[in-house]
């Protein structure tokens, strides 16, 4: 089940879906560069540094140090001011993800939705007359984990793929829409399991302050609340 959001977003949740999106503009660049988009290519690797370098800044504050009442008013600015711009881009990217993901499916011949993690609990299909399993024909795009990673998320996190790119067919697109719609309510903002590991990794100083470099170490990033979009 997917994350969602009745309430204003913590900063480090914030964190935590820039740097899905960061992980999913990566393979895109990569994608549209091998196929000869080079100019689109460079655009979406611009998009993900922007989207790092934004929320690095209060990370980058918390782990100078933040005991002082003045220290953690500052931080809680630059808090603010992140979400501020990761609220703007993440607005312009809800525009433009379904373009994104279209123009990927159209230039490697394929549906996103085929790229979809095999369901381990699917029954397989057995031949009446041979009594054996039928063989399903090999979907495109499933040998390349980028592909299946980028519209389904990991195998372990799949509502961190891009799909559609439109909000409405979930996945990371509705969980950034969910985060928008949250931000204009008047609720406080209230901690969350994907902000405490992100919290977690920036407040220990020389601890990794990206997924990747989390999950590598042992740190649990897989956290699931109950809800859907």
């Amino acid at each position: 089940m997917a994350q969602t959001y009745s309430q204003k977003a913590p900063f480090n949740d914030w964190w935590y879906w820039s740097e899905c999106l960061v992980k999913r503009l990566r393979t895109i660049g990569e994608l549209y560069r091998e196929n000869g988009e080079a100019e689109r290519g460079e655009t979406a690797v611009s998009w993900m540094k922007k989207l790092k370098e934004n929320c690095m800044v209060p990370v980058v504050a918390a782990r100078k140090g933040m005991k002082t009442d003045e220290q953690k008013a500052e931080i809680r600015k630059l808090e603010e001011e992140a979400i501020f711009n990761s609220a703007h881009m993440f607005r312009e990217l809800l525009v433009n993800l379904p373009f994104m993901s279209s123009a990927v499916q159209d230039f490697l011949g394929l549906d996103w939705r085929d790229c979809a993690w095999p369901d381990p609990n699917e029954v397989e299909e057995i031949d009446e007359l041979t009594g054996l399993p039928i063989k399903k024909k090999k979907k495109k795009g499933s040998g390349d984990q980028r592909v299946s990673e980028l519209f389904w998320g990991p195998k372990a996190r799949q509502d961190e793929g891009i799909r559609s790119g439109k909000p409405e067919d979930g996945g990371l697109p509705g969980i950034l829409n969910n985060l928008l719609l949250a931000e204009k309510t008047t609720s406080s903002r209230s901690p969350t399991e994907y902000g405490q590991a992100m919290l977690a990794a920036a407040s220990q100083q020389g601890l990794a302050t990206t997924m990747g470099q989390m999950e590598k170490m042992g740190v649990q990033v897989n956290f699931k609340p109950g809800g859907s979009i």
